[in-house]
């Protein structure tokens, strides 16, 4: 669970004459007081001098791909997650000191196939072993597909803790993901949701059917616990499979989920919201919702875990988390943004992407640095903006929590 903010007034110490002999005068001298304070990291981003009751953001350093962020060390008792690769805390009325450590993890590959579904060959990633604790099925949002979200840098990371903690993983896509074809015209690519039938909706059919394969090659067993983490359109489909196939816990990114069905399910499950999230399907509203869900199945005695990600600084260097875009190029690409005054004095973004996006595409040479980059870097630098703006996308700022929820 979230810690409550914790407000820490710094505390004006008043000296009063002792002695009979000091001279009248001196009673007059103003006391001295601090209003801010400095903050350490090591191994991180985040240092400088911040005001008591600041809310102070503090972050890794880049891993590689068999890395992950094993945790903080320092004034931990501070900080909203110590495990966390990004984090924040309230500034107190001292000095703090914190200190990233990375762990590395035996490497490994995702095994990519076609695998026979319902009516045609799905796409299909996984890792699996009979060893594995459970198996994790990870699921695309609106217009994703398998590709695009083993490809995601977000979901990697997410791939990435599971498979160190023995975790199986699965990606497939929605039919429609296969097909190009919007079968029930509803305007999107996505999962089916209804009708809730093993049979005769294709979704539900291809889970199925891939499960299945893999328990006939020994690759899983029928005793290991399943669960789905879902981003977006696929946390709405996470909630019904789960339910659907009574798995052991779902977690929805950036997803509310049906309430239809959450009034009834029995399925322990966890929300990962995104505080400003400008997803029509989502918004303030769907993060409410969200909220109210859990409360509710926790009322009904149903482990339940909400979590929702906050707007973050964009510290110079933070293009570079992805390994697509280097330092220096970084530290130029924030130094334009900031120039062209789409992030303020405390390093924050203004608004969301789309101005940004949007003056870009009409006027490149109005940002030479951003213009000289490759697709991949620009889609890069668009990904960080929206995710420091807590902003609707998948996230790795809680993958820890999501393990705890998994394991417990």
């Amino acid at each position: 669970m979230l810690k409550p903010f914790v407000l820490s007034v710094c505390c004006v110490t008043f000296c009063f004459l002792l002695l009979s002999c000091k001279k009248q005068t001196d009673t007059n001298i103003p006391p001295s007081s601090t209003d801010s304070f400095t903050v350490t990291v090591n191994n991180g981003y985040g240092s400088g001098k911040y005001k008591v009751g600041d809310t102070v953001h503090i972050f890794s350093n880049p891993y590689s791909s068999t890395q992950i962020f094993d945790t903080w060390s320092g004034d931990i008792s501070l900080l909203n997650g110590s495990e966390e690769w990004h984090t924040w805390f309230i500034m107190p009325n001292k000095n703090v000191n914190f200190s990233g450590s990375i762990k590395t993890i035996n490497s490994f590959t995702l095994k990519y196939e076609t695998i026979m579904g319902r009516d045609r060959q799905k796409p299909v990633y996984y890792f699996l072993s009979p060893g594995n604790k459970g198996v994790v099925y990870l699921l695309h949002g609106t217009s994703g597909t398998a590709a695009y979200l083993v490809a995601g840098f977000e979901f990697q990371q997410l791939i990435k803790s599971l498979v160190n903690d023995n975790f199986g993983v699965i990606v497939t896509e929605a039919e429609e993901a296969t097909t190009g074809v919007d079968a029930n015209a509803d305007g999107k690519l996505r999962w089916a949701l209804l009708p809730m039938d093993s049979a005769l909706n294709v979704d539900y059919a291809n889970i199925k059917a891939i499960t299945d394969t893999f328990y006939n090659r020994g690759l899983m067993n029928h005793s290991q616990p399943r669960y789905s983490v879902g981003m977006s359109d696929g946390g709405f489909f996470s909630v019904a499979l789960s339910y659907l196939y009574h798995f052991k816990a779902g977690v929805n990114y950036c997803a509310q989920g049906s309430e239809g069905i959450l009034q009834i399910t029995t399925v322990p499950t966890q929300f990962c919201m995104a505080r400003n999230d400008n997803n029509s399907s989502v918004g303030s509203v769907g993060n409410a919702d969200a909220l109210t869900f859990s409360k509710n199945l926790m009322a009904r005695g149903i482990c339940s875990k909400y979590f929702i990600n906050e707007r973050s600084p964009i510290y110079p260097e933070r293009f570079a988390r992805t390994g697509v875009i280097s330092t220096t190029q970084s530290i130029s690409i924030f130094n334009e943004l900031q120039s062209k005054g789409y992030i303020d004095s405390k390093r924050y973004y203004i608004g969301y992407s789309d101005a940004f996006l949007s003056a870009l595409q009409s006027n490149p040479l109005s940002f030479p640095i951003i213009s000289s980059l490759s697709l991949s870097q620009k889609m890069a630098v668009l990904e960080q903006i929206n995710l420091s703006v807590a902003d609707h996308h998948m996230y790795s700022d809680y993958n820890r929590g999501t393990l705890r929820f998994l394991n417990n």
